[in-house]
């Protein structure tokens, strides 16, 4: 600035150049870089957020799995309503009389889960080589259209998405396939809730589910021969989902069921 006649006056310093186009350019790569790597930033917190949700959502799914493995264990399975009154125990074992009177062996949901796809030694409507046989009321088909799943073991979970609401295989409500006795409508359930791709994800071929039953028995006529158990069975479950392309597993075991030793 500079003061003449009582006046203040502006003047522009000639050797003031401004910036050049280099250094311009040099500040835009700067902030581009800053702004590429807060991009990255954001895209790592929105998968590390889906990841977290996957894993929570399969902690919940394997503990209802296996809160209603244990809280049906004694519900008999593959019977109709009008034969749960019938049903009498020996030695904890559930049986029912036949038609004709002959005393057919009834298992309990463990043992009716281990024993899907297996023959002899079921009671009526339970287990034996047509482990969910055809519904007793209407509906649709599971995914894969085949009820005669042996147990519920997805080696390669469906990718596919459904176009629709109306696509989606109901659980509940009237066209929702059902059995007449709980443990049929309750692997139905988890096998549409686990075949299908809309509660955990599917990312790869890698991602399976599973749940399995051992039988263990101190007299070596089960899965595992465990002379340190004073049951005359125990039932021990496995509940397995994995995800995010197999690099993460969630998995639980518990004890399904047991029968106690009887003099």
């Amino acid at each position: 600035m500079i003061k003449k006649n009582g006046l203040v006056s502006n003047f522009c310093n000639n050797r003031q150049k401004g910036l050049t186009i280099l250094e311009a350019l040099m500040a835009t790569a700067i902030v581009g870089i800053g702004f590429v790597a807060i991009f990255q930033m954001v895209n790592y917190s929105v998968m590390s957020v889906n990841s977290s949700s996957e894993r929570t959502k399969a902690n919940y799914i394997v503990t209802m799995i296996a809160e209603g493995i244990i809280g049906y264990r004694d519900t008999v399975g593959g019977v109709k309503l009008n034969e749960l009154r019938d049903i009498y125990y020996k030695n904890g074992q559930p049986y029912l009389k036949d038609s004709d009177g002959n005393e057919k062996e009834c298992k309990k949901f463990a043992e009716y889960y281990k024993d899907l796809g297996a023959t002899g030694g079921a009671c009526v409507d339970a287990g034996g080589g047509d482990p969910l046989g055809s519904p007793d009321t209407g509906g649709t088909s599971v995914v894969g259209g085949d009820l005669r799943e042996e147990k519920i073991n997805i080696k390669s979970c469906s990718k596919a998405r459904h176009a629709n609401a109306d696509a989606v295989t109901p659980i509940h409500g009237s066209t929702a396939q059902k059995f007449e006795d709980a443990p049929r409508n309750k692997i139905i359930k988890w096998l549409r809730i686990l075949t299908e791709n809309r509660v955990v994800k599917c990312r790869s071929k890698k991602d399976f589910r599973s749940i399995k039953i051992f039988e263990q028995s101190p007299w070596g006529n089960a899965d595992i021969t465990n002379d340190r158990i004073t049951d005359n069975k125990l039932y021990i479950g496995r509940i397995q989902i994995n995800m995010n392309d197999g690099k993460k597993r969630k998995y639980v075991y518990f004890q399904a069921d047991y029968n106690l030793k009887q003099d």
